[in-house]
């Protein structure tokens, strides 16, 4: 009896170690895993920032892209003498069209990009272009429609260097998104439409409100860099490369690869 006492007490004394033990076990395992859906999130369409950018600069500039105090520089522009709407005034109908041909069957979430059937590049800031802050898009785009805004982004470097102008990069503020960000976006913005062109991943809306000054030395004026972008999608436009609308509302070009 003695003994049967003494062994009781020695299990009662190991129960505290016990508990600490599982708890600890169970605290692991539960920080360990994550669901399915959390696993695809960070593979397939995670679209946060890389870590270093391969631009060598300082962060410079208000969100127009002027410096403060700066010398505003003025650059010659040979867009036609009347309004950016009339020029570029495809369609959403015609673009729709395009963007069909050349795009994806649009997805509903980020999850069902796992069903897209064709190639897709993921792009970053870079030497042609740069990224603005991505409320309502990823950014993914067709092969077709990322060599098409790279191309952009050199001709309009290569524009206001061959008029005496320094290093500029366009700004990018809309790419690809889903039928889910499309609703949402639709509820704030009234020029947003339920027949995106940016559900195809063939569209890219390049800012002409805002642009990145790598060298303060020369700030050009922003209606100078506006009209030269606008040069540049138009040049693009007329070799039958792009459908571009000029869209006053949001401050951007609107332009699907064709």
């Amino acid at each position: 009896m003695t003994f049967i006492i003494k062994m009781n007490r020695n299990i009662l004394s190991l129960l505290p170690l016990v508990l600490v033990m599982g708890l600890a076990l169970a605290s692991s395992l539960s920080c360990g895993s994550c669901s399915r859906g959390e696993r695809q999130d960070t593979t397939a369409w995670d679209y946060k920032a890389p870590p270093a950018m391969p631009v060598n600069r300082a962060l410079m500039g208000d969100s127009m892209g002027l410096i403060a105090n700066a010398e505003i520089h003025r650059l010659p522009s040979y867009i036609e003498q009347r309004p950016l709407k009339e020029i570029f005034n495809d369609s959403n109908a015609v673009q729709l069209e395009a963007a069909e041909q050349n795009g994806f069957k649009p997805v509903n979430s980020l999850h069902d990009a796992y069903a897209i059937d064709r190639p897709l590049i993921r792009i970053y800031s870079c030497d042609a272009y740069m990224l603005d802050d991505l409320t309502a898009s990823v950014p993914y785009l067709v092969p077709k429609a990322a060599q098409l805004l790279k191309e952009i982004g050199y001709a309009f470097q290569d524009s206001i260097r061959s008029r005496g102008g320094k290093d500029y990069r366009i700004k990018v503020t809309s790419v690809t998104r889903t039928d889910f960000s499309v609703s949402k976006l639709m509820r704030r913005n009234r020029a947003a439409t339920e027949n995106s062109c940016h559900r195809y991943g063939t569209t890219f809306d390049i800012s002409w409100v805002k642009f990145d000054c790598l060298d303060p030395s020369m700030v050009v004026s922003l209606e100078d860099l506006k009209n030269i972008l606008a040069e540049v999608v138009l040049d693009f436009r007329r070799q039958g490369r792009c459908y571009a609308i000029f869209e006053r509302r949001s401050g951007c070009l609107h332009v699907t690869v064709r």
